[in-house]
């Protein structure tokens, strides 16, 4: 089986995969996606399901909305993107990744229908999407939480119907494929947005937030908004719900998914809103700002190896910046960094934030992982316009851990690329898949 799954994963890397290469492709045509959902006899209708679009906290978002339906007693999906390790952890029902044997005989069937003649083009996206959204529909999921890729009115998962769509925060990023401007990207977000639907919105910048407070006016979108630092909801007539005021949680990404389910399903007694939060509250997201303690390398046959890790795949100005507050919060002032980024994410905007995240690390070490797309050490020093001698060039992964369990006591931080994260994941026998860790 694991023979034919490798057969499978390939086959699927050989059709567009816009994400290795970054390659603009036409956000304008869903058909594809339609064909070949069509064919697979439409699994979109069968759950209920919450769509999400923004910059970052997606993922977040959507990993916690699920586990709290699951806790509420539902068969919960999950689809999310990218993955670290295993292409399956974007497709999980219950918390726990797709079965090998579910995915590939539904994968084997969607590629058998790509090739039809009369199948209009198709992305890499397209294919992972219609795979999951049937494997959902085999599992008879009762909520699906579906993630956008990019964008979200030409997203391939914007072909669903939807009981809920939210907007998580909105930044800049993938300039080149969604607009050059925040308003630009903005609209292409807001496109997952519906008439007769209701819309969650995170905390936005003040242009953001202006342009769809008109634009959702226009729309006649039931509109519910989370403000202010303490991340209060207030519905478009100003009344404040309940769902989150005593939620003593500064992550944004729980609050949101906390919001979500109170505006969908609203809890039934004070015990069940208490279970929600300390679910909300204790819930592990790894790679996304998780935090892990005494961690071995796999190579290690015993010993502790790092006393402390974060784990974060922030590549953009919002995520660093979230990271470098998440690390004060944290009172983690003393630490290491292992940083690897892609060519296209050493912008302008994202060079100050990330000289303030390395100026603030004792010890830095610039990775090259193995990735297309990867920026070299050199190319990354040059970039932040830092001393030579500030840093350790390291041409890989391996090497970059081994270097830095070298200083046990420091806490580490790995960021910079979710992809650097995958590789070395399994390196520190941390898989999303066989350990089940988002499930906790």
């Amino acid at each position: 089986m694991l023979t034919r799954y490798g057969k499978i994963l390939q086959q699927l890397e050989d059709e567009a995969n816009y994400e290795r290469s970054a390659r603009p492709r036409d956000l304008t045509k869903l058909e594809g996606v339609r064909f070949l959902l069509n064919q697979l006899g439409n699994p979109e209708n069968s759950p209920k399901i919450v769509h999400i679009a923004g910059t970052n906290g997606k993922g977040s978002t959507a990993f916690l909305l699920a586990a709290l339906l699951k806790q509420d007693g539902f068969r919960t999906g999950c689809y999310t993107s990218p993955h670290l390790v295993d292409l399956r952890e974007r497709i999980q029902i219950d918390g726990r990744c797709a079965g090998i044997q579910q995915f590939v005989d539904v994968a084997a069937r969607t590629l058998e229908i790509s090739r039809n003649p009369q199948c209009p083009q198709i992305s890499f996206f397209d294919l992972v999407t219609a795979i999951a959204l049937k494997v959902f529909a085999r599992a008879q999921c009762d909520w699906v939480v579906l993630e956008t890729g990019l964008g979200g009115k030409a997203d391939s998962t914007n072909v669903t119907p939807k009981e809920l769509a939210i907007l998580t925060r909105i930044g800049l990023d993938h300039q080149n494929i969604l607009g050059d401007s925040i308003l630009k990207i903005a609209a292409e977000k807001l496109g997952i947005a519906r008439k007769g639907v209701p819309l969650l919105v995170s905390l936005q910048t003040k242009v953001v937030k202006e342009w769809l407070e008109k634009q959702t006016h226009l729309q006649e979108i039931s509109t519910h908004w989370i403000e202010g630092k303490n991340y209060q909801l207030i519905d478009q007539g100003g009344q404040r719900l309940a769902a989150c005021r005593e939620a003593k949680i500064s992550d944004v990404s729980r609050e949101l998914a906390l919001t979500a389910l109170e505006i969908l399903l609203p809890a039934k007694s004070p015990n069940q809103r208490k279970e929600r939060l300390e679910l909300a509250s204790k819930f592990p997201l790894i790679g996304r700002k998780s935090r892990h303690f005494n961690v071995k390398l796999r190579d290690k046959s015993s010993g502790q190896v790092f006393s402390e890790l974060i784990l974060d795949g922030a590549h953009n100005v919002d995520a660093i910046d979230s990271l470098i507050t998440t690390l004060s919060e944290w009172q983690i002032s003393c630490y290491g960094l292992l940083l690897g980024i892609a060519k296209d994410k050493m912008t302008v905007e994202t060079r100050d934030s990330l000289q303030e995240l390395v100026q603030s690390a004792k010890q830095v070490g610039l990775v090259q992982y193995s990735f297309t797309r990867a920026a070299d050490p050199v190319e990354i020093l040059q970039y932040l316009e830092l001393p030579r001698n500030s840093f350790k060039l390291l041409n890989s992964s391996q090497n970059a851990l081994r270097w830095a369990s070298e200083t046990r006591m420091m806490p580490w931080v790995i960021t910079g690329s979710f992809h650097l994260l995958g590789e070395v994941l399994p390196l520190l026998s941390l898989d999303p898949c066989t350990n089940n860790l988002q499930n906790g």
